[in-house]
Formats: structure tokens, C-alpha cells, sequence
């Protein structure tokens, strides 16, 4: 074989090698921008009833009826002194609050529970009505306790499912109306 035709098939070679590298590359660019794309993508979630339907992602905005159960189930962890604390549920400044108010209520010998009796939601403000059972021994007094609350979203966890926190409470006092 002359030297110049295997010189021309070397080169022959390398041009289909270079062409079918650079093919490979834009190949792999392609598909990691797709893997992007659909990486960035929502999931889709679907409901396992009797009729299967796409489930809107639980990232947005709590409904009411989540805000309803998560406070009936926050305030007497905050009020209630036989209940114990979970994590996830209480600001910080909240929770130094509650153990303020426990240190009280336990110097006095006092026992408090509240029984959540309504729980308006209109937009951003939460407002609690309550009935505050406040015991002394074996003598009970209920006193009305109405709030509002101020509500924040954290991530979702194992602890707290709801992916809220209360972030502060404030009683409501009512004025009364000089005739």
C-alpha cells in the first residue's frame, strides 16, 4: 500500500470520527436539557379511588380546612397543661411563652384546657373562639377566650404533615358598649 492512500484513509478516518463525536455531543446536550426541563417539572400525582383523578400539588396555599384542623390541633398543644409539646407546631417566641405560662399556672396549682369552639379563616387572618377551662382542684371555671392567630408555612414533615407554624397569638378583647 502507497503511503499517500493510507495517509487519505487516516484522514478519511478521522473525519468520520470527528463528525460522529461531534453528533454525540450535541446527542448528550439534547438530552440534558430534557432531563432538566422534566426535572424542574412538577410531579403528577394521582388519586387512587374508585375514579382516578390528578391531584393538585400541595406546595400552594393551605385550604381552610386545613387551617381548621391544623389549629384545632396546635392551640391546646399551646394552652393545654397536661398536654406535651411537639416540635414543629409553635414559633419559638410561642413556645418560651407557653413555658412561661405553665410555670405559672403549675406555681398557682392550676390546670388549664381549651375546647376550640369555632375557627374563622378570612384570607390571612385566623381568628379562634375558644372556652378556657380553668381548674383549682375540683373547682372549674370556663371563660371565653377568643383569638387571633397569625399563621406561617414551613416545609412538610413527619412531625408536622401540615406544613404550618403558629407564629403568634393574640387574644381578642372585646369593648363593651356604654348605653
Amino acid at each position: 500500500m502507497r503511503f499517500s492512500t493510507a495517509w487519505a484513509k487516516t484522514a478519511a478516518q478521522n473525519v468520520t470520527l470527528k463528525t460522529a463525536a461531534a453528533l454525540l455531543a450535541f446527542v448528550c446536550l439534547f438530552q440534558l436539557s430534557v432531563i432538566a426541563g422534566l426535572s424542574m417539572k412538577d410531579p403528577l400525582v394521582i388519586e387512587r379511588t374508585c375514579f382516578s383523578k390528578a391531584l393538585p400539588l400541595k406546595n400552594s396555599k393551605p385550604t381552610e380546612d386545613e387551617i381548621s384542623s391544623f389549629l384545632k390541633e396546635a392551640i391546646p398543644l399551646r394552652f393545654n397543661s397536661d398536654q406535651n409539646l411537639k416540635d414543629g407546631f409553635l414559633a419559638i417566641e410561642e413556645t418560651l411563652l407557653r413555658e412561661k405560662e405553665m410555670a405559672t399556672l403549675k406555681q398557682r396549682q392550676m390546670l388549664q384546657r381549651v375546647l376550640i369552639t369555632e375557627v374563622k379563616v378570612s384570607g390571612d387572618e385566623v381568628q379562634v373562639f375558644t372556652d378556657r377551662l380553668i381548674s383549682i382542684g375540683k373547682v372549674k371555671s370556663v371563660l371565653p377566650l377568643n383569638l387571633k392567630v397569625t399563621i406561617l408555612q414551613t416545609n412538610r414533615t413527619e412531625s408536622n404533615p401540615y406544613g404550618l407554624i403558629i407564629g403568634s397569638i393574640a387574644q381578642i378583647v372585646e369593648k363593651e358598649k356604654k348605653e
